[in-house]
């Protein structure tokens, strides 16, 4: 078994059930994750929710931009096949603290801030990676809490490409002070995960959807040397570690 390997339910699992939801978290920690991976934005009231899009319309039975909603008027809502309501972040960690740790992708920006008050309110920031695609927040966010961990998707990121990363020195990478680097898996390659290690900054692969046999290419990541998978289909988490033990 590869040690501190990060097995992260993917918006907790996105077969069978409903992304982003309680059921989804505890499907994907029932099989085997150590993270869940969830979405953050806020509503019109300014309520922290967990909801990847924004707007409704996608994977619930309503419609409408989120930032044009009040939490109120989204709970008139429900996820569409396991009708499900949307969860606040404060739901999240009351219902799932304890049981497994926590990866909050930021969908705008100016969320930091709130988040990282709620997360040490519930004394979570040694649990927790704040995500995004912004690179200038999730520095702000490592200037102001330097306990906290953040994991930058360079995947059409904002602040630095990924061909920008392969191409600075050691020592400018050093100075960037970034834990963690996710990455499409379709780009995910030899040379990133290498040059990552080289800078102590750990590598996360993600989506499997498209694959026909999405756990041969997790294989193939796993034998590179990534860090960890974020995994869509909560059932290839236990695939997964049961070849990992082999090895």
């Amino acid at each position: 078994m590869i040690q501190d390997f990060l097995f992260i339910g993917h918006r907790g699992t996105r077969r069978s059930f409903d992304e982003n939801t309680i059921l989804a978290f505890k499907k994907a920690i029932e099989y085997g994750a150590n993270y869940i991976e969830f979405d953050v934005r806020k509503t019109k009231d300014k309520k922290l929710i967990v909801i990847h899009d924004s707007t409704l319309k996608r994977t619930t039975n309503g419609s409408g931009l989120v930032n044009n909603l009040t939490y109120k008027e989204i709970l008139n809502f429900r996820t569409k096949f396991n009708l499900s309501p949307i969860p606040l972040l404060t739901d999240i960690f009351n219902e799932l603290k304890g049981k497994t740790k926590f990866m909050i992708e930021l969908k705008e920006t100016n969320l930091i801030d709130d988040i990282v008050k709620i997360i040490i309110r519930n004394d979570l920031l040694g649990d927790s990676i704040i995500s995004g695609k912004n690179l200038t927040d999730l520095l702000e966010s490592k200037k102001k809490f330097p306990q906290s961990k953040i994991c930058y998707n360079i995947t059409n990121g904002k602040g630095l490409s990924l061909t920008e990363f392969l191409e600075l020195s050691k020592d400018k990478r050093a100075k960037l002070k970034i834990d963690i680097i996710s990455l499409k898996s379709s780009l995910t390659s030899q040379e990133f995960i290498e040059t990552c290690h080289k800078n102590e900054i750990l590598s996360l692969s993600w989506d499997f959807l498209g694959y026909k046999n999405p756990l041969n290419k997790i294989k193939s990541l796993i034998t590179l040397g990534v860090n960890g998978i974020l995994f869509d289909n909560h059932k290839n988490i236990h695939g997964i570690k049961k070849w990992q033990s082999l090895l």
